[in-house]
């Protein structure tokens, strides 16, 4: 809060030049602002935010009220799955009715009890349909705003020599389908990754529509899993007899993590040795960019624009997995 508050002005700062400066997610930074506003010590006017130079002290007590106020909701929705009374009822009495009636329509009130069990096709309807590799990634089209405080020349929209194609991963981490699985390689050790990894990135090339066949593969380099980052473009270069282009290796220290657009942009603007790219300007087709893990989208965003200035003609990038 007090990082948020130091870096307001009298001059008016909007969201996106704040995020260059207070290393908060974007939900998270409005949230805070809108926390100051409430409190005096801060101000929406036109053109973004201001700081009144007001005192701000945190209210303890008050958040305390809400925190209690929050708690007890959770505990309603909780009470409400086993409630023994109408389910009309209840809620009514959550909203303080003083005369609640029953609905003599809800499961409890006709002794209603659904079966769990479900016919053997929807089961197997429903496992197909988990066990299917391929999700698209989505190619970010747009810089964050205000990275030229942070040193970064960019802004706008992305120029077209410098886009991603839309890419393809295994799964996501949160999906109950193949995100077990992915979670369980990427947090395990740094070792080649497994056959039926490979067989589900085999069915995703496959079933990928492009417009032309990728017609090369260039590895992404990685700090703590290199030998399956670099097994993971040989196998898919052998797979697809595919000639493995070369591999853009990290440079610099590690990224820390961040929380917004902006600061995560600007830890990986320089994080790529794009000179040991060769030349790829005599290629007539797509290059594969092939990539464990794709979180925020912005380390993918710019080796892909590094793979387009060493001459590629598009990029299609490749992951086992997408977060969220």
């Amino acid at each position: 809060m007090r990082q948020t508050l130091a870096a307001l002005s009298d001059q008016p700062l909007s969201t996106a030049v704040l995020e260059t400066r207070v290393d908060l997610s974007r939900t998270r930074l409005e949230m805070l602002l809108k926390v100051l506003d409430s409190d005096g010590a801060a101000k929406r006017v036109k053109g973004g935010w201001i700081g009144t130079g007001a005192e701000w002290v945190y209210d303890r007590e008050r958040h305390q009220r809400i925190a209690a106020a929050r708690k007890a909701e959770q505990q309603a929705m909780l009470d409400y799955l086993g409630t023994r009374e109408c389910r009309l009822v209840f809620l009514r009495r959550q909203l303080d009715d003083p005369d609640p009636t029953p609905c003599g329509r809800c499961d409890v009130c006709t002794g209603t009890v659904w079966s769990p069990e479900v016919s053997a096709e929807v089961a197997a309807a429903a496992a197909e349909r988990l066990q299917k590799p391929g999700v698209e990634i989505a190619p970010r089209k747009m810089w964050p705003s205000g990275m030229k405080e942070l040193g970064i020349p960019v802004s706008g929209r992305l120029k077209a020599d410098e886009l991603a194609e839309p890419g393809r991963a295994v799964g996501r981490l949160s999906d109950i389908g193949w995100g077990t699985r992915l979670r369980e390689l990427l947090a395990g050790p740094d070792q080649p990754v497994p056959s039926d990894l490979l067989d589900a990135v085999v069915r995703v090339l496959a079933g990928w529509d492009w417009a032309q066949r990728p017609v090369g593969v260039v590895g992404l380099g990685s700090r703590t899993r290199p030998h399956q980052l670099d097994h993971l473009a040989r196998r898919i270069a052998e797979i697809g007899r595919l000639p493995l282009l070369g591999t853009l290796p990290p440079a610099g220290e590690r990224p820390g993590t961040h929380e917004n657009s902006a600061q995560r942009l600007a830890a990986v603007w320089e994080g790529f040795d794009t000179a040991a790219l060769p030349d790829l300007a005599g290629l007539d087709g797509p290059v594969l960019l092939v990539d464990d893990l794709v979180d925020s989208g912005w380390t993918m965003t710019v080796a892909a624009r590094a793979v387009r200035r060493a001459g590629a003609p598009a990029v299609l990038p490749l992951a086992l997995a997408l977060a969220g």
